[in-house]
C-alpha cells in the first residue's frame, strides 16, 4: 500500500470527506489535535501538535520530552515553522494496513492528549516557581547598602 492509497482509504473508512494529499502530506485535526500524515520515503510519518513551548521551564519541559523519547516508539520534536512541540511515529508502508495505521493514530492521539495536559499543568507551575525565585531575591537596590 502506497501513501495515496493508505490516506484515501483511511478517509474512505472514517468518511472524512475532502481530506486533501498535496506534496506527500495530508492533514486533519482529531479532538482539537492538528495531525499530519507525511510521506517520508518507505515509510508514513504521523505528527500530532502538543502545543507552544512554556515560556517558563522550557529547559525543563524540553528534558522530560528528550526523556520520553527513550521510552516509547514516538519521538518528540519541535516544529521549525511554528515553534510547536510535536509528537510523531514512523510506520513502514511494507507493514501498513488498515488496523496497524488506525492504532497508531490512536496512539499517538491519546499520547498527545495526555503530553498536552502535562504541558497545561507544568505551565502555571513553572511560572509560580519563577515568581518564588524572583520574590526570594534580596532587593540591592541603592537604598540597600550601609556604610561600613
Amino acid at each position: 500500500m502506497d501513501f495515496n492509497e493508505l490516506i484515501t482509504d483511511f478517509a474512505s473508512r472514517h468518511s472524512i470527506e475532502g481530506l486533501a494529499i498535496e506534496d506527500n502530506t495530508a492533514f486533519i485535526d482529531v479532538d482539537n489535535i492538528p495531525v499530519a500524515f507525511a510521506d517520508v520515503g518507505d515509510d508514513v510519518l504521523i505528527s500530532a501538535v502538543i502545543g507552544e513551548p512554556p515560556t517558563e521551564g522550557r529547559a525543563e519541559f524540553a528534558e522530560l520530552l528528550l526523556e520520553a523519547n527513550l521510552e516509547s516508539n514516538t519521538f518528540f520534536g519541535k516544529s521549525r515553522e511554528n515553534g510547536n512541540y510535536i509528537l510523531s511515529r514512523r510506520i513502514p508502508f511494507s507493514g501498513v494496513d488498515a488496523a496497524t495505521f488506525d492504532s497508531a493514530l490512536e496512539a499517538i492521539i491519546n499520547a498527545a492528549e495526555t503530553w498536552r495536559k502535562l504541558l497545561e499543568d507544568f505551565r502555571p507551575a513553572a511560572e509560580a516557581a519563577a515568581k518564588a525565585d524572583t520574590a526570594d531575591t534580596l532587593d540591592l537596590g541603592a537604598g540597600s547598602f550601609m556604610q561600613v
